[in-house]
């Protein structure tokens, strides 16, 4: 049986086919920004169709929950639901930052940093075996590298906060390019030991994780959409 899994996290977005008996493993990515913002469904039916794979023949369907693009994470996570939903199988939540222990291979630590902008990540620091060192969540990096060099370790960087905080990585090891950013393989394979531990959830409770607020719900905290819907009355009634 297959497991589906889909990375939408990111500005560019993948689906994976993986068979956790045989390890055969087939993605899709898309090759503009935010192309899976209307290719995703399309990539996981070319995937099952190239593969010769009915959907009844899946066993799951993985997404990454987040953190990462909002409008990313959404599409991603409804996508999967909907799958799941019709096709009464069970779901997997990936967390975006905790897939990347698949890259610790026991010889070193990895640190992972999405871009949160304004000096501000979506990070995690795991040693060689994947155990946490700084457990994922909203940072400032400077946070994330006083944890570093606090527990005196020289991790492997993964993720795109390397690109927006490149002056202060100079003197750390960073992933190439190529393996930087994270992909639908990543995701697939971390669903895989989840679905054999049981992790599993049903279509309803296949939820984003944000790690932080909206942007809507940062305004509706602090009464910002209160003022402005208060602005347009005004202006309203002064016609």
């Amino acid at each position: 049986m297959y497991i589906l899994g889909i990375e939408t996290t990111g500005p560019v977005g993948s689906v994976a086919l993986y068979d956790p008996q045989t390890g055969q493993l087939s993605m899709k990515r898309t090759e503009e920004p935010m192309g899976h913002l209307r290719k995703l469904a399309e990539m996981a039916q070319e995937l099952l169709t190239e593969n010769g794979i009915s959907p009844r023949e899946l066993r799951a369907v993985a997404a990454s929950v987040g953190p990462g693009s909002y409008t990313g994470i959404r599409i991603g996570v409804s996508t999967a639901r909907a799958m799941a939903q019709a096709l009464s199988i069970p779901a997997v939540a990936v967390g975006a930052l905790d897939q990347f222990r698949l890259c610790c291979d026991g010889t070193r630590p990895v640190a992972v940093i999405f871009n949160a902008r304004r000096g501000q990540v979506y990070g995690a620091v795991f040693d060689a075996n994947g155990e946490e060192i700084l457990k994922p969540g909203p940072y400032m990096l400077t946070e994330v590298l006083d944890r570093i060099r606090e527990e005196s370790v020289r991790p492997l960087f993964y993720g795109d906060g390397i690109d927006a905080g490149r002056e202060l990585l100079t003197g750390f090891d960073l992933a190439d390019k190529e393996e930087r950013y994270p992909t639908a393989a990543l995701t697939v394979r971390m669903a895989a030991e989840k679905l054999e531990a049981g992790e599993t959830v049903s279509y309803q409770e296949l939820l984003p994780r944000y790690m932080r607020e909206t942007e809507a719900e940062q305004k509706l905290r602090d009464g910002t959409l209160a003022r402005l819907r208060e602005a347009k009355m005004a202006k309203f009634r002064s016609r």
